[in-house]
């Protein structure tokens, strides 16, 4: 097979857009903490449209030096103008495989091909941005295809050489050294499908969960992204000075100081609020269409309006499952479930992968059973010693303590700060009162809260890495805190429990143990 391709030329289209938002980005930096008199209009307009024209320089060249070959057992790509870049992605390397169709894609009807491999990090490894759905799920099936036949190293190094494209004008193309297989182990594959595959296996399905109308609503309106919200929103107003003329300035400067606390508190709900609307409408169009399959060993899931995902995940490759609940969500007994994979995951869910955005909490253990079996668990947790009450309590009433009392000095409302500390002890109380640790012939569980409260459930097969630390203050009541790590990306992850008891850290250890094990 020696078919060499480029991607759609969309992908020029595509490649700019994305330096256009870089840039965009830079010149709100520029207008908004820049010294915009130090320059003239022309200037800058001069400088953007340079910027904008090596964008669109740039994205031609992408795409044009951009070849790939789709082989019996690998993907072979080359790329690059000035110095070129050869790369072999062997199918028993591939970690995951995420096909995605943003808002910019779908206008072209056109996908985004994903893949990462052993090694990778938490980004992608590579991707292809423009290619035909047909095209794209083509590449898919044949590198989740199994192998068939080997392939030795001698024949690989001979056929790259036989089968790379040439350029007109050059006699022939020596692949570089950066044929990273041997760099890595062999892992199972894990591979996200396109929406149109999952009608296909409908009628194969084990298990159908779908997150549906009402769950997406009071996910959107119980989501905890609203923090971030405001404080971006924040952020925003703090820069409007700088915009504003001089006598509009003077106005609003004195108006918020003859305003009654009632009023600018009423300001402050408002720009909560529209937080909390930025929020709803994120959460649902991230969320929408949620549909959660199993077939074999494979978990099927598909969500998105504007963004359509759709991913496979093994089964066989979780090494952990994470309960989430934000005190909202305790009110209405709803839960978040993630799923730690050794492929990976996203930055917006802290590498992990969504399972189910939203379920009630007595749902957990059925779902768990009917797509990871091995985490269908109801944990019996131990709670913490009495000593490390207070240690909870003061780690965050005295910051807050702090806060207040130079609120107080500085601030003629500062003595209502002093809310802060009865607020910080009371969330160390709350921390307290949840945390606790599980461990049953397999399985560890820990849980934990900070604002949110957390329950992990990691098997002794999938853990990594287990640790204690003590801090002084922790010696004057014998108390450790316990990390323990499991593979989700290259670096993996580390889950905590503070101020665990001497006890509790020995029979950790000893649950943990090699010789213990060995012994059972």
């Amino acid at each position: 097979m020696n078919s060499w391709k480029r991607q759609h030329p969309a992908a020029i289209f595509i490649s700019f857009l994305s330096s256009l938002k870089e840039i965009v980005v830079s010149l709100i930096a520029v207008l908004i903490f820049g010294q915009t008199q130090a320059y003239t209009s022309l200037f800058y307009l001069i400088f953007f449209s340079a910027i904008l024209f090596i964008a669109l320089y740039s994205g031609f060249v992408s795409w044009w030096k951009f070849y790939y070959n789709l082989q019996e057992e690998e993907l072979l790509i080359k790329k690059g103008l000035i110095f070129r870049k050869n790369r072999f992605i062997r199918k028993e390397r591939i970690q995951s495989i995420d096909i995605n169709a943003n808002i910019i894609q779908r206008l072209f009807r056109l996908v985004e091909l994903r893949i990462e491999t052993a090694g990778g990090g938490s980004e992608p490894e590579f991707s292809l941005v423009a290619l035909k759905r047909e095209e794209a799920q083509r590449i898919k099936k044949q590198l989740l295809k199994k192998k068939t036949t080997p392939i030795s190293h001698t024949m690989e190094y001979e056929q790259h050489i036989a089968t790379f494209p040439h350029d007109e004008g050059e006699n022939m193309l020596v692949p570089d050294e950066e044929h990273d297989s041997h760099n890595v182990t062999s892992q199972t594959i894990v591979s996200d499908d396109l929406f149109e595959e999952m009608e296909e296996i409908e009628e194969q399905v084990d298990f159908k969960w779908e997150l549906g109308t009402r769950r997406l609503i009071l996910a959107a309106l119980t989501s905890s992204g609203v923090g971030i919200a405001a404080t971006f929103l924040a952020a925003v107003v703090s820069q409007l000075p700088q915009l504003l003329p001089e006598w509009l300035l003077d106005h609003v400067i004195g108006w918020f100081v003859h305003s009654s606390i009632l009023l600018i508190a009423s300001l402050l709900l408002v720009i909560l609020f529209t937080a909390w609307l930025f929020t709803l409408v994120g959460t649902m169009l991230k969320y929408g269409y949620f549909i959660l399959k199993k077939q074999g060993n494979d978990i099927h899931i598909s969500r998105g309006v504007l963004e359509q995902r759709q991913l496979t995940l093994n089964a066989a490759r979780i090494t952990g499952v994470r309960l989430v609940q934000s005190p909202m969500r305790q009110l209405f007994n709803v839960v978040s479930i993630y799923v730690e994979s050794a492929g990976g995951g996203t930055k917006d869910e802290d590498l992990s992968t969504i399972l189910v955005p939203l379920c009630k909490r007595n749902e957990v253990k059925y779902i768990l059973e009917q797509t990871v079996p091995e985490f269908a668990i109801y944990p019996n947790y131990e709670s913490l010693p009495k000593e490390s009450l207070r240690r909870y309590m003061i780690r965050l009433a005295i910051p807050s303590l702090i806060v207040a009392a130079v609120a107080t000095y500085y601030l003629p409302y500062g003595w209502l700060a002093f809310v802060l500390p009865i607020v910080g002890a009371s969330i160390g109380f709350a921390q307290f009162k949840t945390a606790g640790i599980c461990h049953n012939e397999y399985m560890l569980c820990l849980k934990t809260r900070t604002i949110a409260k957390t329950e992990v459930y990691l098997p002794k097969k999938r853990i990594q890495d287990m640790s204690s630390s003590q801090h002084p203050l922790q010696k004057l009541d014998n108390l450790h805190t316990l990390s323990v790590s499991v593979l989700t990306t290259v670096l993996g992850k580390t889950f905590t429990m503070r101020h665990v008891s001497h006890e509790q850290m020995e029979k950790s250890y000893e649950w943990y143990s090699y010789e213990e094990t060995k012994r059972e």
